[in-house]
């Protein structure tokens, strides 16, 4: 039990680093950037 509630940090670091590659080789990465330029110029009212 010991061993196991060592090794779930470093679990959910190697899976988060996995799902930000993946999420990267996707696509991802222009959806969410043009998705926050929105909402930023919505904030402001220009959008």
């Amino acid at each position: 039990m010991k061993a196991a509630r060592r090794a779930l940090p470093y679990f959910l670091l190697v899976l988060g680093a996995g799902l930000i590659v993946l999420g990267y080789f996707g696509g991802e990465v222009s959806v969410v950037l043009s998705r926050a330029a929105n909402i930023c110029l919505e904030c402001i009212g220009i959008g």
